[in-house]
């Protein structure tokens, strides 16, 4: 390996020079979280009338459901009964022993009946 100015050791007049910004270690922290973020896939038809199908049916025989939807880093699920649809908002609130949650439609990724 060639030496150079930049090799570690061999440049010592500006070795301890060599330092970041807050601001600048902040930013690069901020474009390696958006890396990481989980970008849902884009639903066809088809899908979305299943997971319409599937939630009309688990309120007709009020059943539970377990929904995968987007979360920011990964998908997540969800299990419990829905409660309520709001069409205006776009988004649905499931119930279950422990714990309750609003979720968009946007976010959802399949639905299966318990």
């Amino acid at each position: 390996m060639k030496i150079n100015k930049l090799s570690k050791g061999h440049n010592l007049r500006w070795e301890s020079s060599r330092m970041m910004l807050p601001e600048h270690k902040e930013q690069l922290l901020e474009e390696k979280r958006k890396q990481q973020e989980f970008i849902p896939p884009l639903l066809d038809h088809d899908q979305l009338e299943e997971i319409n199908r599937e939630i009309l049916k688990s309120i007709e025989q009020m059943r539970a459901v377990t929904i995968t939807y987007a979360e920011k880093y990964e998908p997540a699920q969800f299990w419990g009964w829905i409660q309520k649809i709001d069409p205006i908002e776009g988004s649905l609130k499931i119930v279950n022993d422990d714990d309750t949650l609003s979720l968009s439609f946007t976010k959802i990724l399949q639905v299966e009946i318990s």
